[in-house]
């Protein structure tokens, strides 16, 4: 009895997991950077979703969202675009609404509202990507250009947080920091940014770079 109990409860999982074994080698092979076509990529999302009827699962959404967004920059047309950006936004909304703690599918979310010219909702799952992840090394660079180019729509709250994550990958990354102030309009929020560096932030650089 308990064993069928367990049997029920695995099932879904189980389930989800064979419906998508073909996706998760097209995820493998988004997160490496190949360019994959159109058909290959709505062909994982539509496995993902299928998966997704099986078993709820917010990292799963997470992906689906990201699949969509690969196929929607592989478009060739605008119809096609508008309607993958729509799917992949839908997607990442499900997302985060099932496990909200994912910075990088709130910092999709945010520009896939950018792409679809709604910068205050961009603004605002920006905000909440970096609230929920103030420190993702491989998210900082395209995050803080991300916050560059939301820049006009930042309410205070959330360019103070912008700032913040300039002043982290600055200890990590000066140099990458300083190709970002080059950017239209960035040097003077880089630069307030790196005048709140406290005597603490100072000696972590040090330890890091040694003396410069």
């Amino acid at each position: 009895m308990a064993g069928l109990l367990l049997l029920g409860l695995s099932a879904p999982s189980l389930l989800s997991g064979v419906q998508t074994l073909d996706a998760r080698g097209v995820l493998w092979d988004v997160y490496a950077g190949e360019d994959l076509p159109v058909d290959r990529l709505t062909a994982a999302a539509a496995d993902l979703a299928s998966g997704l009827r099986w078993m709820p699962d917010g990292e799963l959404q997470g992906d689906r969202s990201l699949v969509l967004l690969r196929a929607a920059e592989a478009a060739k047309t605008a119809a096609e675009r508008k309607d993958l950006l729509e799917q992949a936004t839908a997607s990442a909304m499900a997302a985060v609404a099932i496990a909200p703690g994912q910075p990088g599918v709130w910092a999709r979310l945010a520009y896939l509202r950018l792409l679809q010219g709604e910068p205050a909702p961009a603004a605002a799952a920006l905000r909440l990507s970096m609230l929920s992840g103030s420190f993702v090394p491989a998210m900082m660079a395209s995050r803080i250009e991300l916050g560059l180019r939301l820049l006009p729509a930042l309410d205070a709250e959330t360019t103070e947080l912008l700032r913040r994550q300039i002043r982290l990958f600055w200890l990590v990354e000066p140099n990458r920091v300083a190709e970002l102030s080059e950017r239209p309009g960035a040097n003077d929020i880089v630069r307030e940014a790196l005048n709140g560096l406290t005597d603490a932030d100072m000696l972590q650089f040090q330890r890091l770079h040694g003396k410069r």
